[in-house]
């Protein structure tokens, strides 16, 4: 038995029954347009909110970059209810440079539909990224869109795609797959995905045969992947890197409560913490209060308040709309103010 599983009274008081979910993976993108054009032709996504900021997230949501950006969430339907990608762009870094860490995005497709209406076929997709010029691998089902990210094609029936939300997978590399576990299973309490939900099938085709698991949260419609690298390889996270957020009832200072304690306690595998609890302010809506972690690897991890979030991502008018003429002329603004600068 781990430490983490054994753990003092004060740790293993820490810990709560509690509603948690997967909300969505970070993307920085060089090309906002380029990517919201190839997510919305290829996947059949649609943007589901879009907010612009003066200046960087306190909580570093848009990187270490102090300047101005945007946010953007794609996806398939209501955030309060489904995944999303969020596509931070940073006005005036056309480009990141990508590690090795994600290694896809899965997304549910139909190879036989019954109709040429039905959504989600594999054959329009893989059509729709070949016509705009995006690698394909028929093989594996991976199509490699503009930033380098790659998107997996998981195989599935018509009556396991229409109606159901189409993200199902975001898979990670690992160095460790024991201490990934005693950190995201042990002290997270993330669990192994029901023997009847899809969410845990492993392809090891696509795997490469390397060891792996997979972990979800309860009512989760999306399994986090971890497959370990070979010993030779070393994870890299580079500029690109991401993170992924999930929204808890209860709140994001027991999150963080629990790893102080388990830090406290000299355990190991706890990680470390980037940000404590943490509120940010959205003019017309709720707070939201944020605690942001790392795991032994250094993926980031976001939890916060179920109920910010919930009023946070309800839509309202005009924020599902992107003004493409006002950001292009920010943009050369920007440009222009920073050759002057010289």
């Amino acid at each position: 038995m781990s430490d983490i599983q054994a753990g003092s009274p004060r740790f293993r008081a820490s810990f709560s029954i509690d509603r948690k979910r997967a909300l969505h993976w970070v993307l920085k993108v060089g090309d906002l347009q380029k990517s919201v054009e190839f997510l919305s032709k290829v996947f059949g996504m649609r943007v589901l909110r879009h907010e612009e900021f003066e200046s960087g997230c306190e909580a570093t949501c848009n990187g270490p970059y102090a300047g101005a950006w945007s946010k953007t969430m794609v996806g398939y339907g209501p955030e309060r209810t489904n995944f999303a990608l969020e596509l931070t762009a940073n006005y005036g870094v056309h480009s990141y440079e990508k590690g090795n860490d994600l290694r896809h995005i899965g997304i549910r497709c139909i190879t036989t539909p019954s109709s040429p209406w039905i959504p989600f076929s594999k054959k329009h997709m893989v059509e729709q990224a070949k016509k705009l010029g995006y690698a394909v691998d028929e093989e594996l089902g991976m199509i490699t869109g503009p930033d380098g990210y790659k998107f997996r094609l998981v195989d599935a029936e018509e009556k396991d795609v229409v109606g159901r939300d189409p993200f199902c997978e975001v898979s990670l590399n690992v160095t460790n797959l024991e201490f990934t576990l005693a950190y995201w299973r042990d002290l997270l309490k993330m669990r192994a995905p029901s023997v009847n939900s899809d969410l845990g099938v492993t392809d090891t085709k696509v795997t490469q045969g390397r060891p792996s698991a997979r972990l979800v949260w309860g009512a989760d419609v999306v399994a986090l992947e971890f497959v370990q690298l070979p010993e030779e390889e070393k994870l890299e996270h580079a500029a690109a890197f991401g993170r992924i957020a999930f929204s808890t009832e209860e709140g994001p200072k027991q999150m963080f409560d629990r790893i102080t304690i388990a830090k406290e306690d000299n355990m190991r595998y706890t990680g470390s913490i980037i940000n404590e609890p943490i509120t940010l302010r959205t003019p017309g809506k709720a707070d939201v209060v944020v605690t942001i972690l790392a795991d032994p690897d250094g993926y980031e991890i976001c939890f916060v308040n179920e109920d910010g979030f919930n009023d946070l991502s309800t839509l309202k008018p005009g924020l599902d709309f992107i003004n493409w003429g006002e950001r292009a002329a920010r943009e050369a603004k920007m440009e222009s103010w920073a050759a002057r600068k010289k």
